[in-house]
């Protein structure tokens, strides 16, 4: 056991460590409670069976964490901070390359973090916390796909009379929705379909030319001719 990290090791007033031993037996505790809770789930997971795992007393998982929601909170952090990073991480210039770019990367963190998303996702019914922070992450990413969106309207590339906002909520629930309901999915498979669909439902083709509709306003009405 490393119960001399207790010594100094301890939260300062903003609940961080205050040394770079406390640091990294911090850090090591998240590592290892990502790896019980994946395993047992949140619900029977305890702060001994994260204590055991990470090699440390049961009394110094208390210095750091005072229960077990917040210890889940430090690893959702790190997890969805993972997650966003690698979202974040394409290089395709074009609109329509930048989407299947984007879709291939979800589905491939969806699938590597699949197990501790549904424990997340579990823990979030009881812990306010916890679905807070998934809450504020989705939003998060739907508002990126919505900046994107009205720039390729103002550039008359995706359809001028979308709503936005509830297409990038839209199609990011599909992919999202996709990704948790339909287990053991092949993602080079499914990949194609889901960004098509993307693509299609934006006015967009495979090269992003402008669409048929990108120049239509959001509310057409007929001019009437003059009379002669």
């Amino acid at each position: 056991m490393d119960d001399g990290e207790l010594t100094g090791a301890g939260p300062t007033t903003d609940g961080g460590p205050v040394t770079d031993r406390g640091r990294r037996t911090r850090d090591r505790l998240v590592v290892a409670a990502r790896a019980v809770f994946a395993e047992r789930g949140f619900a029977d997971t305890r702060m001994s069976d994260v204590a055991e795992r990470a090699g440390v007393s049961h009394g110094t998982v208390y210095v750091y964490f005072d229960s077990k929601a917040a210890l889940m909170a430090a690893v959702v952090e790190d997890l969805l901070a993972e997650i966003g990073d690698y979202l974040r991480g394409g290089e395709a210039d074009e609109a329509a390359g930048r989407i299947a770019e984007a879709n291939l990367r979800y589905l491939q963190v969806y699938t590597e973090h699949a197990r501790m998303l549904q424990v997340v996702e579990e823990a979030a019914i009881a812990e306010v916390a916890l679905d807070r922070a998934l809450s504020d992450f989705r939003a998060g990413h739907v508002a990126r796909v919505e900046a994107g969106i009205r720039r390729l309207q103002g550039e008359g590339r995706a359809a001028a009379d979308l709503d936005p906002g509830v297409a990038a909520a839209a199609l990011s629930a599909m992919v999202e929705g996709y990704a948790r309901h339909a287990p053991g999915y092949a993602v080079d498979l499914v990949h194609p379909t889901l960004t098509a669909l993307w693509l299609r439902g934006l006015g967009l083709t495979q090269d992003a030319e402008p669409s048929e509709s990108s120049h239509q306003t959001t509310n057409p009405s007929p001019v009437p001719e003059k009379a002669p």
